[in-house]
């Protein structure tokens, strides 16, 4: 009997905790033009948090504005301009060229399964192929 009570608490908890994985959506978040996902933004609920994807996308502008207003040399932009920092609380971020890009929180690595630190550095390395195919696709015709 106890074997029996035992695997229903199991099975309980399997379900519940798969309706609640079912609950979070996802954005893609990509680099621009290259098709090269950077990483899915994960929320609940129905409305996607346009408003922290749009800032994000608006971080990478900046790193690509700046990079095609200063020539676009493609040496002055590649993958190992990405940087993951750690401030002293644990706040995990990324950055290219000294530009916050995004944050990598708690709720994203638990999703992931991952900690912060591992997460970020799934999303550096995605966002280092995806700068290295925007300068690809953006260098400056002859």
């Amino acid at each position: 009997m106890r074997k029996i009570n035992f695997l229903l608490v199991v099975l309980l908890v399997a379900v519940l905790s798969s309706a609640v994985q079912a609950q979070v959506k996802g954005y893609p978040v990509d680099i621009p033009g290259t098709g090269v996902l950077f990483f899915t933004y994960r929320y609940e609920g129905n409305t996607a948090p346009y408003d922290k994807i749009n800032e994000i996308w608006g971080n990478l502008t900046k790193v690509f504005t700046a990079w095609v207003d200063a020539g676009q040399n493609p040496s002055a932009l590649t993958g190992k301009d990405v940087e993951i920092k750690t401030d002293a609380a644990g706040n995990v971020a990324l950055y290219v060229k000294g530009q916050f890009i995004v944050e990598v929180d708690a709720f994203h690595a638990a999703y992931n399964k991952a900690t912060k630190a591992q997460l970020a550095e799934k999303w550096a390395a995605n966002l280092r192929k995806g700068i290295e195919a925007f300068v690809a696709n953006n260098q400056p015709i002859n």
